[in-house]
């Protein structure tokens, strides 16, 4: 198997929900920085989310259904493999 044939096609969508995902995380698991500095830095991580949704002229209905994947329980293979374009054909 090569990472090639494993690889899940990332769109900006993907990179902004990602990015909310991790600015959640940081600001809950303040383990390595302060309350505040974690807040801080989510806050900075959020921007950036921002920032590509701008830059990219990202559809908002598009966001908000790659936001409804993203909340799907990733430990489920169905739900997981709707992002990788070789499974797709399969779910229609």
């Amino acid at each position: 198997m090569t990472a090639e044939t494993h690889r899940i096609a990332q769109t900006p969508a993907q990179a902004v929900v990602f990015l909310e995902t991790l600015a959640g995380l940081v600001e809950q698991s303040p383990v390595s920085y302060s309350t505040g500095a974690a807040a801080d830095l989510a806050a900075h991580i959020r921007g950036m989310a921002e920032a590509v949704t701008t830059e990219a002229h990202i559809d908002q209905g598009v966001l908000d259904i790659t936001r409804q994947y993203a909340a799907l329980d990733w430990h489920n293979e169905t739900a997981a493999v709707l992002f990788a374009a070789e499974h797709r054909p399969m779910f229609h």
